[in-house]
Formats: structure tokens, sequence, C-alpha cells
């Protein structure tokens, strides 16, 4: 019986099954593609998820630390406008009272102990000169009786050659600091010595160290005064107790005081608070005495100081000075000839000169050398006016 299945007829699934195979992988393909598809979205929409929680949690924090930012300000004072008062101008009176009294020209000073004319001449900033002058008191007489009402000069004064400015004592004084006295303004407290002064001047100084002897230190003193020449003295406490009248003197006739500690050791060899008590009893000791403080200079015994020295030195408010041209004047084998031919041997610009106020061989020679010095065309100054322009 014939076969009444056609090819045409036939199940197309299984009627080539190659053809079947190719169209099953190609439908398998399709769905692994999607589902590879569907995965990669999955993936993008959890990532967009992700970066939206990040910036709403970011945004809710900023938010936050915002608002108790705000919270914690203190609320703001209303502004209330003030009103500017009026102010009324005192009312002058332009009358003046019949007991009101010229100024006469000078102030009173009444001296108290330990007071001295050049102490009196610093405190008011004038001269020695002036206050004799309108005190009557004899030159070379330099005793005050504690209690004595003394007149010092202002500007207004007749013996002071000013006119009448209207400024006060203490204003007068300031404009007559300068020109009326030796001053150590051009030296301040530091642990920088001083060796000598600037090399473009043609200044020398002359300074004179007591610590012992005082017998020559009168002959010295008269040599200096005749010269009209003033000098540096570096003192110490122990010379101030032996020699009153000799420290006044010097404070009187214009010269300044160093200190050259109060007995005269090796500071070297000393402790740091030793050093002070020294600087400072030798500093109560002249202020005492010369009724004028020594700071800011300082010598060193024996010239002995190193680096902790000086330090020590400039806390306690002063600067070491030392020298440029040792006379030897202390040696008993020096005469007054090689002591004058040493000093004018290494003379120089801006020398500072060491000599002693024991030395009777300085004593000796000074009035020859002051010539000597200023023939060779130096002129004489304390220590800080080396560096006084």
């Amino acid at each position: 019986m014939e076969d009444m299945r056609t090819p045409g007829a036939q199940n197309p699934e299984t009627s080539n099954p190659q053809v079947n195979d190719v169209e099953l992988r190609a439908r398998l393909e399709t769905r692994r593609h999607r589902r590879r598809r569907a995965v990669r979205w999955n993936y993008k929409r959890i990532a967009i998820a992700l970066l939206a929680l990040f910036v709403i949690s970011a945004a809710a924090i900023y938010g936050g630390i915002s608002l108790a930012h705000w919270l914690s300000k203190p609320p703001e004072k209303e502004k209330v406008a003030v009103k500017p008062k009026k102010v009324t101008p005192p009312t002058v009176n332009k009358e003046v009272s019949s007991t009101e009294k010229k100024d006469p020209g000078y102030i009173e000073h009444t001296v108290k102990p330990g007071d001295t004319l050049y102490a009196i001449a610093l405190k008011y900033n004038t001269t020695v000169d002036k206050i004799r002058e309108l005190n009557n008191i004899p030159e070379g007489n330099n005793n005050l009786q504690v209690g004595t009402v003394l007149k010092i000069p202002t500007k207004e004064s007749k013996h002071s050659g000013g006119e009448a400015t209207g400024e006060s004592p203490e204003e007068q004084a300031q404009d007559m600091q300068a020109t009326e006295r030796p001053s150590t303004v051009t030296i301040k407290p530091s642990s920088k010595e001083i060796v000598r002064g600037p090399s473009t001047s043609r200044k020398v100084a002359l300074t004179f160290d007591a610590g012992s002897d005082s017998e020559a230190t009168p002959q010295i003193l008269k040599a200096l005064k005749d010269a009209n020449i003033k000098a540096t003295f570096f003192l110490t406490g122990k010379w101030v107790d032996e020699n009153p009248a000799l420290v006044k003197q010097i404070a009187n006739e214009g010269h300044l005081i160093g200190n050259h500690t109060d007995s005269h050791p090796d500071l070297v060899k000393k402790k740091d608070a030793e050093i002070v008590k020294e600087l400072a009893k030798a500093e109560e000791k002249i202020k005492a005495t010369a009724g004028i403080s020594s700071k800011p200079l300082f010598r060193a015994p024996y010239g002995s100081r190193d680096a902790r020295v000086l330090r020590v030195a400039a806390e306690s408010g002063y600067r070491s000075i030392y020298w440029t041209v040792d006379s030897l004047d202390w040696k008993p084998s020096m005469t007054p000839d090689q002591v004058r031919n040493r000093i004018l041997a290494a003379l120089s610009n801006g020398s500072i000169i060491l000599e002693h106020c024991g030395s009777k061989q300085s004593a000796k020679i000074l009035p020859q050398l002051i010539k000597d010095i200023k023939s060779r065309g130096y002129e004489i100054v304390t220590v800080p006016e080396l560096f006084a322009e």
C-alpha cells in the first residue's frame, strides 16, 4: 500500500535534522544574549541606585552640619542707634588770679642725703656751673648741706641763657640733655664687647680704672680739669667706700663712671650669681655716693672675661668696655716717659686708652700727654662719645 506521507507533509522539525540543529542553537544563543543583557542592565541599575544613595547621604550629612552650626550661633542682638552726645566745651575763665605768680626762671630742689651737684645737674639736665652761678656756690665747694634749698635754672632763667618757651621743666631738661653733659645713650647693654670706637673719626677716650691706690687721683683730676677734658672712670665698690670725696669730685666735674665690680675679683672664676652680686653692690655704692648710675659701662677686673661673663653682665644692664691701648702704668718698672711713649705709639682713631687712678706715672705725664694727643689731631672724649655722630 502506498505511503500517503509526502515530503511536503512531513514534520518540519524532524524532516531535516541538520536544519533543526542550527535553529536550536540560534535560539539558545539568543536566549543567552538576552540573559547577559538583562544581567548587565541589572548591574547598571544597582550602580545608579548606589550612586543616588551616596549623593542623598552626603546631602543629608552636609545639611545636618549646616543646621547644627546655624543653631549654635547666639542670637544677634538688635542694634540700637545711639545718638551722639553733644559735648559742651568747658568754660574758660579768662581772668587770671591775682595771686598767680610768673615763673621766676628756676625751680627749687631740696638737698637730700647722697645728693651731689653733678647728680642734681643730671636729674634736671642742666650744668654744675649754672647751679653754682644761680646759688652763689664758690668754685671747688662741693659740700651740700642736707635740707638746703637750691635754685635749679630753667630755660626762662637768664643764667641758662634761654628764652621763655612755656615748656615744663622736664621738657626743658630733655632739650638741654644733648649739649650740657656727656651721655651714655650711644651705648646699650649687650654681650658684645667694645674694644675701640669707630676708625672713621679722629677721637680717642681716656679711661682710668680705680681698684686700689688713690694717691695720684687728685693730680689726675686736676690735669683733666685744666685741659677741660672729660674721661671715663671705672670704680670698684671698695674704692668708693674708701674715697667718697674723690668719687663725688669725679661726678661733680662731669666725668662718667663705670662699674669695675665691688671687690675686684677674677670674674671668670665666679659663678653667675656671684657676678651679679659684685655688679649690684658696686652700683649701689656708686649711686649712693656719686648720685649717678654706672650703667651701662662695665670693665672686668684684670681684663679677665669670657662669653659667660659678658652675657651675665649684659643681663645685669651692662656692656663690657675693654681697651685698645694698655699703658702698663700700673707696673712699678715703667717710667713716666715709657708710659707716655707707649700710649702715643699705639694711638689711632677710636682708641680706648687704659690708665689707672693710682698710677703716679700717669699723673705725672697726663698734662703733656693731653697736649701730645691733641697735637696729633685727636679729640679726647668719653667712651660713649666715641660713637656720637
